[in-house]
């Protein structure tokens, strides 16, 4: 009797042992997930949903039939979340944006382009070298002439669609000519290099072309590098200790970037009477417009010691002027005189909040957000330069000569100088390593996510949608 009693006693408290353990078990399962054990790609999603449906300039546009779970990465769920309007926006690693901002990137060291323009010029010809790169190294310079790969001409990678895939090799055997039409050939490999935001600041002088009045500043500006700025503090200081009348500021290659090297900028150019203007004000969407007109959201213009005493400036522009660049001309524009000479700009007249995640973390992002969040406009209202910024003066692109006195823009300027108009345009070259059309390459301007005009936004403007936890 007393082993059965004992039996259904143990019985007993395995039932209870049993609903105790069931019991608790349906009370953990009721309680919110903490966001920390979530799929890492959920929340990422989740925080790319958010700043798309709230800061982003399209808000509105953001297509509402996107199955999250069935995107597999963070990058493509991005881009489906992107406005049809919107051409602009991107995002990056966190290494990534890191390295921009510092200048490290794996390359061979040069920027190639094609003269085609005015010329009829298919032929690949060096737009810029990096100094201190594998082609530096080699002695390249503006100007030549690729003309070999491996040993196959470079007219027919071009033709047969494969020079783009051949050129990003790891490594090559190159073949140029010079611009004395001498041939060379070597072999050269990328490296990781750490690129400058300017290739040149120098000054001219009559010595430099023959009637020239006063001293003429040139910089040759490649990036907003929010990272390097005291390039261009070096430059303005090379410049105002020169006493310069006149500053050409070469930005043909410049795809834009962050907006604390913009203003930096301006506020050494921009004339005493542009001392508290506005240079740009940001025009965001609907939810956050009230923005527009409050002085955090606006570059002012605060002239820096040493600023220099200009009455106009000219600017040099391509394709490959974009973002913060336009930023630059357009704002300037109302404030002294621009002259802007070369090709019509890209037209990016916006920009972009940098947002990381994890949320608020620039030191060691995870990934970086970059979605358009308004459009930038000057002093008088004017930016939504859609096409591109038109130059006063429109001449082609000078590929067959290195940066200076023999550069047609740079010349075309010193004759502006000196004799009160640009001269006729330049006729075409008498030898081309080729004049037929095998094709066009790709530049860095041909490539999607192109120009940049970023903004950190101060903490108190740090946009607060409702995130989902």
């Amino acid at each position: 009797m007393r082993l059965i009693q004992t039996i259904n006693q143990g019985k007993i408290c395995f039932f209870l042992l049993v609903l105790l353990s069931s019991l608790y078990s349906c009370e953990k399962d009721s309680t919110p997930q903490d966001p920390t054990e979530k799929d890492p790609l959920e929340l990422q999603k989740r925080f790319a949903y958010d700043i798309l449906t709230d800061i982003y300039y399209w808000y509105k546009n953001v297509p509402s039939d996107i199955e999250p779970s069935g995107v597999e990465t963070i990058h493509a769920y991005f881009d489906t979340l992107l406005a049809p309007q919107d051409r602009w926006s991107w995002m990056m690693t966190g290494k990534e944006y890191l390295d921009s901002e510092s200048g490290i990137a794996e390359s061979y060291g040069i920027s190639l382009g094609q003269p085609i323009e005015h010329y009829n010029d298919y032929s690949v010809k060096v737009r810029y070298v990096h100094p201190g790169s594998p082609m530096d190294v080699k002695g390249v310079k503006r100007g030549y002439t690729l003309t070999h790969l491996n040993g196959t001409p470079v007219a027919s990678l071009i033709a047969n669609g494969t020079f783009n895939q051949v050129y990003s090799r790891p490594s090559n055997n190159f073949t140029f000519l010079n611009h004395s039409g001498q041939e060379t050939s070597f072999t050269a490999t990328r490296e990781i290099i750490n690129t400058r935001s300017s290739l040149i600041a120098t000054v001219y002088d009559n010595n430099d072309y023959n009637g020239l009045p006063g001293k003429i500043g040139y910089f040759n500006y490649l990036s907003f590098k929010a990272g390097m700025m005291e390039d261009i503090d070096n430059a303005m200081n090379l410049f105002k200790s020169n006493d310069i009348s006149e500053l050409i500021l070469d930005l043909r290659y410049n795809g834009g970037g962050d907006n604390r090297a913009t203003e930096l900028l301006a506020n050494y150019i921009a004339p005493s009477s542009a001392q508290g203007e506005i240079l740009a004000r940001r025009e965001h969407n609907d939810k956050y417009n009230s923005w527009d007109q409050d002085i955090n959201t606006q570059t002012i213009i605060n002239r820096k010691a040493g600023a220099l005493e200009l009455d106009r400036i000219f600017i040099l522009t391509t394709k490959g002027t974009a973002s913060a660049s336009e930023i630059i001309i357009n704002g300037l524009r109302p404030l002294m005189e621009v002259i802007q000479i070369g090709e019509t700009t890209y037209g990016k007249p916006n920009g972009m909040y940098v947002l990381p995640y994890p949320d608020g973390n620039y030191d060691n992002p995870e990934y970086v957000f970059l979605p358009i969040c308004y459009f930038s406009v000057n002093s008088e209202g004017e930016g939504h330069y859609l096409n591109g910024l038109v130059p006063d003066h429109i001449r082609p692109d000078d590929l067959y000569h290195d940066f200076g006195p023999q550069d047609d823009w740079i010349q075309s300027v010193f004759i502006y100088i000196t004799e009160g108009k640009f001269p006729a345009l330049p006729s075409k070259p008498s030898a081309f390593s080729h004049t037929s059309s095998p094709g066009k390459i790709i530049r860095e301007e041909d490539m999607e996510n192109y120009g940049i005009f970023s903004v950190i936004p101060k903490n108190s403007y740090l946009p607060k949608p409702a995130r989902s936890k």
